[in-house]
């Protein structure tokens, strides 16, 4: 355990130094500089000089990071350019804030998901399970900045409960942004818990509890939970790491004081000292979490210890067990088997043994049979209402007469005919209600999307003062927003921004991530290590906060916005897409197709990696609503898509100032990113449910 902990810290500082180097060239990109702001136009070029060196921006970008690194090294990571106040101060000033918020949502969310997962898989099947369900796909569906607003609304505005932001009054303002926090995690730990606590509440261990008389709830607490904790610890650990690092939005809705909206004050001012010391810390807490998380495995999972444990135990143990033969465990049981055989008849053993498809081996058994149970061979001719049942099932005899084709044969056969491989992946999907709902949903919003190809963008941007802040009605369904503009028109407009950037960034994501993937299941060796070290790299930056960044280098656009979050979503099909590979690369036809002479190009995608397809389209599926979501809430920090432009996020940031007067311009948009988010859900969980073999009974 000593040395797993040690390895893992150790892994910090390359982590570091690749996401310090990342994070700054990426900022000395971005255009602009931290002295645009204090040039005027009385000072001259002999000033403007003065100022670059004083901030060394006459220096090159290698030359500004290298001294970057050698204090920090020291412990210092630098001074802010803003506030002149030094970045460790202020950073951890904010900390504080961002850790009660995080760390409140994971109460809240936890206390809640754990047993009304629990009660789900007891009723797995039932009204409660189903209840349970949708709860859960919906609270992932909704974006969090948008429940917030509604929980503004509401509980601050409507009836004046609790405070609308800040911190001013103590408790009380910490309600609504954990409690908004809390329901998206409750959401993902439920449907988490529900999953595995289905594997194990039909397990053998579970029943010999009930027959020694265990009670039903300590079976369920102890036994049933206890194995089943580490996915709900993998899904509570990435839940903190989420609310830590993705907290700018949150923090953003309700103007709370922590490290989010510090970033975001710091990418926006291009503030390279405060931007990158706040992503290196949140960085180095994501990647804390997920140790720590990992540490907690070892008290429910003992293989992570015995992976570390000093070879001289393990020597000692195989000593004992040699030494004292059948008294180990293992040896016991081997010498039980060995010495303990399945019949006393040795013939009904090689017969067992040797069984396979051939006639041979039916006529041994079945002679066997006959001989034991006074019939013979002769007998086979007999009636089928003179072979006793148990026989039947067991023999074969000869048909002697055609079978004669009746209706209920035609049905028969109709019903259990055998369906291609992807025939029986799509009659299982449509099989799933879940699914069907989602694909009319789908088809709903893509129905939607060429409707709002004949949409111009003069139409959504045009404006009249006289219709400012029009209620819904007949002529204006959605009503207009604070400069005119017809709300229906523009949401409509919009589906081409959210289904663009759904399949955008999937698309980028799977292709790379794949292939790179790929390559490093295939060859393994120095290839995997470096393709999976560059990969973890990338995944320890918080997604949100690399965005950000990339989005401010490259310039508000659609594009852009699509590229910044599929760079950030590729770690994911990379390890998925390895595992994928991993399990077929081993089989018979890839080695006959080496024999053959492919090529390895070949090989990887025409033989491996369309056997490994299952995991990597549920991936898919799975993230086109994750990706909705994130550039949705990068367009509402106003790092996403630029205004006029009618992007759903940006047209919720918008609607948030008339939220009491005009609540519908912030409802509608997020009921459409909540609809399309929904969608991929389920049909991502279908998808899933079709192409397990384990489901297909």
């Amino acid at each position: 355990m000593i040395r797993y902990v040690i390895k893992r810290v150790l892994w910090l500082i390359p982590i570091i130094l690749a996401v310090s180097f990342i994070v700054y060239f990426l900022m000395d990109l971005a255009p602009g500089s931290i002295i645009d702001g204090m040039i005027t136009d009385a000072m001259t070029q002999e000033d403007i000089d003065a100022l670059k060196r004083e901030y060394d921006l006459d220096k090159p970008v290698i030359y500004r990071y290298g001294k970057y690194m050698f204090n920090l090294v020291q412990g210092d990571l630098g001074t802010s350019k803003i506030t002149s106040i030094d970045v460790w101060d202020t950073y951890i000033n904010r900390l504080p804030n961002t850790l009660l918020l995080a760390f409140s949502a994971l109460f809240i969310g936890s206390i809640v998901a754990i047993p009304l997962g629990i009660l789900a898989a007891r009723r797995a099947g039932t009204l409660v399970d189903n209840a349970v369900t949708l709860f859960t796909l919906i609270g992932m569906s909704m974006p969090g900045f948008w429940l917030g607003l509604l929980l503004l609304l509401f509980f601050s505005l409507r009836l004046g409960w609790l405070p609308a932001g800040g911190l001013q009054a103590g408790i009380r303002s910490l309600i609504l942004p954990a409690v908004c926090s809390g329901l998206t995690l409750m959401a993902t730990c439920t449907r988490q818990t529900r999953s595995s606590m289905l594997e194990v509440l039909k397990s053998d261990y579970l029943r010999t509890a009930r027959a020694k008389g265990v009670p039903e709830e300590a079976v369920i607490r102890k036994h049933a939970l206890g194995n089943a904790w580490i996915p709900i610890l993998t899904q509570l650990g990435g839940s903190l790491c989420i609310s830590i690092a993705g907290s700018a939005v949150i923090e953003a809705v309700f103007a709370w004081p922590g490290v989010g909206r510090l970033i975001v004050e710091a990418v926006t001012a291009r503030d390279v000292d405060l931007t990158l010391g706040c992503v290196i810390m949140t960085t180095f807490l994501y990647v804390l979490i997920q140790l720590l998380v990992d540490l907690l495995y070892a008290f429910v999972d003992p293989k992570i210890k015995s992976q570390y444990a000093g070879v001289g135990k393990k020597r000692k143990a195989i000593g004992y067990a040699a030494l004292h033969g059948g008294d180990s465990r293992m040896g016991g049981s081997i010498a039980a088997l060995a010495e303990k055989p399945l019949t006393d008849d040795p013939e009904m053993v090689g017969a067992v043994l040797s069984i396979d498809s051939s006639g041979a081996d039916y006529a041994m058994v079945s002679e066997k049979y006959d001989s034991d149970s006074g019939h013979t061979g002769e007998n086979l001719s007999q009636p089928d209402d003179e072979i006793p049942g148990e026989r039947k099932s067991f023999v074969t005899r000869e048909v002697t007469e055609p079978i004669r084709a009746t209706d209920d044969v035609v049905w028969v056969s109709k019903k259990y005919r055998k369906r291609s491989q992807m025939g029986d992946i799509f009659h299982r999907l449509f099989q799933n209600r879940g699914a069907t709902v989602g694909l009319i949903i789908f088809v709903a919003l893509l129905l939607t999307f060429v409707v709002s190809l004949f949409i111009s963008f003069e139409m959504v941007t045009s404006t009249s003062a006289r219709l400012r802040l029009t209620p819904p009605n007949l002529q204006y369904p959605f009503g207009t927003d604070h400069m005119g503009r017809n709300v229906f028109l523009r949401v409509v407009y919009g589906t081409r921004y959210s289904l663009a950037i759904g399949f955008g960034v999937v698309t980028i994501a799977m292709i790379i991530g794949v292939a790179l993937g790929s390559t490093a299941g295939y060859y393994g060796g120095r290839v995997e290590n470096t393709i999976m070290r560059c990969s973890d790299v990338l995944a320890s930056i918080p997604g949100i906060l690399l965005s950000m960044v990339i989005v401010t280098v490259l310039g508000q656009s659609l594009q852009n916005l699509i590229l910044a979050v599929g760079v950030t979503t590729v770690p994911s099909f990379i390890r998925i897409s390895r595992a994928s590979v991993l399990t077929v690369r081993n089989n018979e036809y890839v080695e006959a197709a080496h024999a053959i002479g492919f090529s390895n190009f070949r090989i990887i995608f025409t033989q491996v990696l369309p056997n490994g397809l299952s995991p990597i389209i549920v991936t898919f599926t799975a993230s086109l609503g994750i990706s909705i979501i994130v550039a949705a809430s990068l367009s509402f920090i106003g790092f996403g898509v630029p205004v006029p432009h009618p992007e759903w996020g940006a047209m919720i940031s918008t609607g948030r100032d008339y939220a009491r007067s005009a609540p519908y311009l912030m409802t509608f948009p997020g009921l459409f990113i909540m609809l399309i988010v929904l969608a991929f859900n389920l049909l991502g969980d279908g998808l899933r449910d079709a192409l397990d073999p384990k489901l297909k009974r």
